[in-house]
């Protein structure tokens, strides 16, 4: 059994170029409702120090960090129910951005329970390896081997959330069953798969890179003329101003300069996994038939 990357990227391209309403005008709207809300709450300064307590503790920042975190979560469940409708040839319109709204309890309970799952497999290499950077005989020792270890920890939590990568979509095709039934399967579905679903992630590489050259280009240009002033004249309020306001700047011209490149791979991605589910699904043999006495015979 063997699932086909280059057929799933197929169906996938074709399935953007078919639907109706257009798959990028979905990813557009879906991308203005996540990062666009995101972005706008940040410049307003609603996720920063808005209004702190007499005694210190930020709690409106705290407060609306939390519940955009968790608007984001049953957005991006609802971007990957169209994205699985979508895959089917299912009706599917703008409104089905906002389905993971109906079933938001059960989807932050089934993202509870991954993070809680994901925190307890981070807690097998973080206990012994802070045994050993305790150990390190110098500063610059536990430094490096506390970077090391981070640059670790990424991939190893990669390839531990690929265990749960299916849940999303047990979830919504069988709500009833629950949340933890989801994850649940979801690593019963992955166990031996994990590999396939990597090297389908990776074969999208190409695309992140560009993404990602063309954010750092865009800090770059806006960057090099104040780093250039603070080399020369050195480091005064005025230049801190225009450094803080040219990386902001940066940042929105990148995330500008990035949209393009999102409303493509948002969808081509997104279709991809749903029809790799469907592809995994596909292999799991029927339930046996319940038995049942004739008591005629």
């Amino acid at each position: 059994m063997e699932i086909h990357r280059k057929a799933l990227k197929d169906r996938a391209r074709q399935t953007m170029r078919q639907n109706v309403p257009p798959a990028w005008l979905v990813a557009l709207l879906f991308w203005g409702l996540t990062t666009g809300v995101s972005t706008i709450s940040d410049l307003a300064g609603f996720t920063t120090s808005l209004a702190a307590s007499s005694s210190g503790v930020q709690f409106f920042p705290l407060f609306f960090t939390l519940l955009l975190t968790l608007y984001s979560v049953v957005m991006n469940f609802g971007y990957e129910i169209w994205c699985l409708r979508a895959w089917r040839r299912d009706e599917t319109d703008f409104a089905t951005l906002i389905d993971g709204f109906g079933m938001a309890g059960q989807v932050l309970l089934m993202e509870i329970q991954i993070f809680l799952r994901l925190f307890g497999w981070c807690l097998l290499p973080v206990i012994p390896a802070t045994v050993i950077i305790s150990a390190a005989n110098s500063l610059e020792m536990m430094i490096l081997l506390t970077q090391l270890f981070t640059f670790a920890l990424i991939p190893y939590l990669y390839f531990i959330r690929l265990r749960y990568a299916l849940a999303p979509y047990l979830l919504m095709d069988r709500p009833d069953r629950g949340a933890a039934a989801a994850v649940r399967e979801s690593v019963g579905l992955m166990r031996g798969w994990k590999l396939e679903l990597f090297k389908l992630d990776l074969s999208f590489l190409g695309w992140y890179l560009l993404e990602w050259g063309l954010a750092i280009l865009a800090q770059v240009i806006f960057l090099i003329p104040t780093l250039i002033g603070i080399f020369q004249s050195g480091a005064t309020p005025e230049t801190l101003m225009t450094l803080v306001a040219g990386t902001t700047a940066g940042s929105l011209v990148g995330l500008l300069l990035c949209l393009p490149v999102e409303l493509w791979l948002l969808p081509y991605t997104g279709l991809a996994r749903a029809g790799f589910y469907d592809a995994r699904i596909s292999f799991v043999p029927p339930a046996p038939p319940v038995y049942t006495y004739d008591s005629t015979r």
